[in-house]
């Protein structure tokens, strides 16, 4: 199913209802409006922060949308690694602001993400080595602590990329998230000197269920 806005799809329905014939019209209500939510994925704005300070970058701060999506709830988080930096000397440290600031882009909230049963990972654009050669390989990792900054050590992998370029895409269908754990980007290797990004964009996608009641 597309991406349709509130206002769309009223105006597909109040067309629908107004075709003459019953049957065609019956149709057409079998085949749209039942597939039709108008809470059903609609994208808005960008939600209130849900990042910490060393996760913006110089290009845009990360980004979090939230919506319905056939009963599931789907969690966005768009992010550039622009004005991020690495320290590529050990494997699971946060990517971040070298300044300081906590590095985590979420935190997985279960009331929110619903029960998280899925993760994509999909690159955009390829990071930039913008002040060293450093490392392409970006995984994402999740942390019981929010006080992680660049350079610190993340607990897990939830989302282990191998180096994704633009067009390309990972998917977890099994990344048994802790409730309440937070969200980093880090580097994936040790092969890489310290560095700052000049680019790369990953958009990040959690499909999750509430509870059954």
């Amino acid at each position: 199913m597309g991406i349709y806005n509130a206002a769309t799809i009223t105006t597909i329905k109040n067309w629908i209802n107004g075709v003459p014939n019953t049957t065609i019209r019956n149709i057409l209500k079998l085949g749209v409006i039942d597939n039709l939510n108008s809470a059903d994925a609609v994208v808005g704005p960008a939600l209130t922060a849900e990042h910490g300070a060393g996760a913006i970058g110089t290009a845009f701060a990360p980004r979090t949308y939230r919506y319905n999506l056939n009963g599931d709830i789907v969690t966005e988080i768009h992010v550039d690694l622009t004005g991020l930096a690495v320290v590529g000397t050990a494997a699971k440290d946060a990517i971040g602001l070298a300044a300081g600031g906590v590095a985590y882009i979420g935190r997985y909230v279960t009331a929110t993400y619903g029960i998280v049963y899925r993760i994509e990972m999909l690159c955009v654009e390829a990071p930039g080595q913008g002040t060293a050669t450093i490392t392409q390989d970006i995984d994402l990792g999740a942390d019981d602590e929010g006080d992680i900054v660049y350079d610190g050590g993340v607990d897990d992998i939830i989302v282990n990329t191998g180096t994704l370029v633009a067009g390309e895409v990972v998917v977890n269908n099994v990344p048994a998230l802790t409730a309440d754990d937070y969200i980093y980007l880090i580097e994936g290797d040790t092969a890489a000197t310290t560095g700052v990004y000049n680019a790369g964009q990953y958009i990040i996608r959690f499909y999750g269920h509430a509870l059954i009641t």
